[in-house]
Protein backbone atom coordinates (compact mmCIF):
# COMPACT_ATOMS: atom_id res chain seq x y z
CA UNK A 1 0.00 0.00 0.00
CA UNK A 2 1.27 3.56 -0.80
CA UNK A 3 2.19 5.99 2.04
CA UNK A 4 1.20 9.67 1.59
CA UNK A 5 3.58 12.11 2.74
CA UNK A 6 2.14 11.97 6.45
CA UNK A 7 2.81 8.49 6.71
CA UNK A 8 -0.86 7.51 6.18
CA UNK A 9 -1.70 4.68 3.92
CA UNK A 10 -4.42 5.03 1.07
CA UNK A 11 -5.27 3.01 -1.97
CA UNK A 12 -5.38 3.89 -5.32
CA UNK A 13 -7.62 1.57 -7.58
CA UNK A 14 -8.60 2.03 -11.04
CA UNK A 15 -9.41 0.83 -14.31
CA UNK A 16 -6.31 0.06 -16.81
CA UNK A 17 -5.39 -1.95 -19.47
CA UNK A 18 -3.43 -5.52 -18.67
CA UNK A 19 -0.50 -6.53 -20.38
CA UNK A 20 -1.37 -10.11 -19.35
CA UNK A 21 -5.04 -10.33 -19.76
CA UNK A 22 -5.32 -7.79 -22.89
CA UNK A 23 -8.25 -6.24 -21.14
CA UNK A 24 -9.28 -3.48 -18.78
CA UNK A 25 -9.31 -4.73 -16.05
CA UNK A 26 -9.46 -3.52 -11.55
CA UNK A 27 -5.98 -2.96 -10.80
CA UNK A 28 -4.71 -1.78 -7.24
CA UNK A 29 -1.66 0.39 -6.80
CA UNK A 30 0.84 -1.46 -4.26
CA UNK A 31 3.58 1.19 -4.33
CA UNK A 32 4.36 5.02 -5.28
CA UNK A 33 7.40 6.55 -5.17
CA UNK A 34 9.21 9.72 -6.07
CA UNK A 35 12.69 10.56 -6.82
CA UNK A 36 14.59 13.62 -8.47
CA UNK A 37 15.86 12.95 -11.98
CA UNK A 38 19.34 12.82 -12.85
CA UNK A 39 19.84 16.24 -14.30
CA UNK A 40 17.88 18.82 -12.79
CA UNK A 41 15.30 20.26 -15.30
CA UNK A 42 13.69 23.87 -15.07
CA UNK A 43 10.69 23.53 -14.45
CA UNK A 44 11.63 21.56 -11.69
CA UNK A 45 10.48 17.72 -11.80
CA UNK A 46 9.67 14.35 -10.22
CA UNK A 47 10.22 11.07 -11.61
CA UNK A 48 6.73 9.05 -10.30
CA UNK A 49 6.50 5.49 -9.63
CA UNK A 50 3.69 3.49 -9.19
CA UNK A 51 3.73 -0.35 -9.45
CA UNK A 52 0.09 -1.60 -9.95
CA UNK A 53 -1.46 -5.12 -9.40
CA UNK A 54 -3.98 -7.04 -11.93
CA UNK A 55 -6.94 -7.85 -9.25
CA UNK A 56 -7.99 -10.78 -12.18
CA UNK A 57 -4.70 -11.94 -12.85
CA UNK A 58 -1.62 -10.69 -10.33
CA UNK A 59 0.10 -9.66 -13.11
CA UNK A 60 2.08 -6.61 -11.90
CA UNK A 61 3.36 -3.90 -14.22
CA UNK A 62 5.37 -0.24 -12.86
CA UNK A 63 4.46 2.69 -14.54
CA UNK A 64 6.52 5.78 -14.65
CA UNK A 65 5.89 9.65 -15.00
CA UNK A 66 7.24 12.58 -15.01
CA UNK A 67 5.65 14.73 -12.65
CA UNK A 68 6.25 19.18 -13.14
CA UNK A 69 6.29 20.39 -9.27
CA UNK A 70 2.86 22.83 -9.13
CA UNK A 71 4.50 26.74 -8.71
CA UNK A 72 4.30 28.85 -5.97
CA UNK A 73 1.13 30.44 -7.75
CA UNK A 74 -0.41 27.44 -8.65
CA UNK A 75 -0.36 26.46 -4.71
CA UNK A 76 -2.05 29.70 -4.16
CA UNK A 77 -4.85 29.94 -6.31
CA UNK A 78 -5.65 26.22 -5.19
CA UNK A 79 -5.53 27.51 -1.54
CA UNK A 80 -7.59 30.41 -2.53
CA UNK A 81 -10.10 28.17 -4.67
CA UNK A 82 -10.80 26.45 -0.82
CA UNK A 83 -11.19 28.74 1.36
CA UNK A 84 -15.03 28.05 1.29
CA UNK A 85 -14.82 25.05 2.38
CA UNK A 86 -12.98 26.78 5.81
CA UNK A 87 -14.74 29.77 6.08
CA UNK A 88 -18.13 31.30 6.45
CA UNK A 89 -17.94 33.56 2.64
CA UNK A 90 -21.01 34.90 1.04
CA UNK A 91 -19.28 35.00 -2.26
CA UNK A 92 -15.71 35.45 -3.71
CA UNK A 93 -14.97 36.78 -7.18
CA UNK A 94 -11.09 36.04 -8.61
CA UNK A 95 -9.60 37.94 -11.33
CA UNK A 96 -6.25 38.30 -12.49
CA UNK A 97 -4.55 40.97 -14.57
CA UNK A 98 -0.57 40.26 -15.90
CA UNK A 99 0.95 39.20 -13.07
CA UNK A 100 -1.50 40.61 -10.34
CA UNK A 101 -4.56 38.30 -8.88
CA UNK A 102 -7.64 40.07 -8.07
CA UNK A 103 -9.33 38.58 -5.19
CA UNK A 104 -13.11 40.48 -3.92
CA UNK A 105 -14.35 38.12 -0.47
CA UNK A 106 -17.72 38.99 0.67
CA UNK A 107 -18.27 37.86 4.38
CA UNK A 108 -21.92 37.90 6.04
CA UNK A 109 -22.60 40.70 8.06
CA UNK A 110 -23.24 38.55 11.19
CA UNK A 111 -21.44 36.09 12.72
CA UNK A 112 -21.82 32.68 12.15
CA UNK A 113 -19.91 30.91 14.90
CA UNK A 114 -22.48 33.08 17.12
CA UNK A 115 -25.39 32.21 15.02
CA UNK A 116 -24.39 28.63 15.60
CA UNK A 117 -24.09 28.88 19.38
CA UNK A 118 -27.39 30.37 20.04
CA UNK A 119 -28.78 27.15 17.69
CA UNK A 120 -26.56 24.85 20.20
CA UNK A 121 -28.07 26.95 23.07
CA UNK A 122 -31.51 26.30 21.69
CA UNK A 123 -31.18 22.79 21.30
CA UNK A 124 -29.65 22.39 24.62
CA UNK A 125 -31.35 24.13 26.69
CA UNK A 126 -34.81 24.78 25.15
CA UNK A 127 -34.77 28.29 25.44
CA UNK A 128 -32.90 31.35 23.97
CA UNK A 129 -33.20 35.22 25.20
CA UNK A 130 -34.90 37.90 22.79
CA UNK A 131 -31.61 39.79 22.10
CA UNK A 132 -30.42 36.37 20.73
CA UNK A 133 -33.62 35.64 18.40
CA UNK A 134 -33.58 39.47 17.10
CA UNK A 135 -29.71 38.50 16.20
CA UNK A 136 -31.36 35.67 14.30
CA UNK A 137 -33.63 37.28 12.39
CA UNK A 138 -31.45 39.97 11.76
CA UNK A 139 -29.41 37.18 9.91
CA UNK A 140 -32.06 36.21 7.81
CA UNK A 141 -33.25 33.09 9.37
CA UNK A 142 -36.74 32.70 11.27
CA UNK A 143 -35.05 30.49 13.70
CA UNK A 144 -32.42 29.26 15.25
CA UNK A 145 -33.48 25.87 13.72
CA UNK A 146 -32.62 27.38 10.10
CA UNK A 147 -29.07 28.63 10.60
CA UNK A 148 -27.19 26.13 8.47
CA UNK A 149 -24.70 23.80 9.86
CA UNK A 150 -20.87 24.13 9.59
CA UNK A 151 -19.82 22.58 6.08
CA UNK A 152 -17.73 19.42 6.98
CA UNK A 153 -13.99 19.54 6.26
CA UNK A 154 -12.67 17.72 3.27
CA UNK A 155 -9.30 17.27 4.37
CA UNK A 156 -9.49 13.27 5.31
CA UNK A 157 -6.64 13.60 8.33
CA UNK A 158 -9.35 16.02 9.58
CA UNK A 159 -12.15 13.93 9.06
CA UNK A 160 -10.66 11.18 10.64
CA UNK A 161 -9.31 12.89 13.75
CA UNK A 162 -13.28 14.04 14.19
CA UNK A 163 -14.18 10.62 13.99
CA UNK A 164 -11.46 9.82 16.78
CA UNK A 165 -12.99 12.18 18.82
CA UNK A 166 -16.43 11.14 18.80
CA UNK A 167 -15.88 7.67 19.26
CA UNK A 168 -14.03 8.28 22.46
CA UNK A 169 -16.93 10.29 23.26
CA UNK A 170 -19.11 7.60 23.09
CA UNK A 171 -21.22 9.03 19.71
CA UNK A 172 -21.88 6.88 17.66
CA UNK A 173 -20.42 7.42 13.58
CA UNK A 174 -23.30 8.07 11.78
Amino acid sequence: MPLGRNGNHYTLRTKRLCAQCRQRTDQTATSCCYSTPGTPKIPPTQIKRIEWVCDWCGNSEEEVKEVVEPSDKVKLIKRLLSLHEDYDILSMDIGSDPNVLLIRIRFPDYDMGELRAIQWKQRETGFITVDELIKVQQAGYRQPKAVPPKPPPRDAATLRKLERQMAFAGNSRH
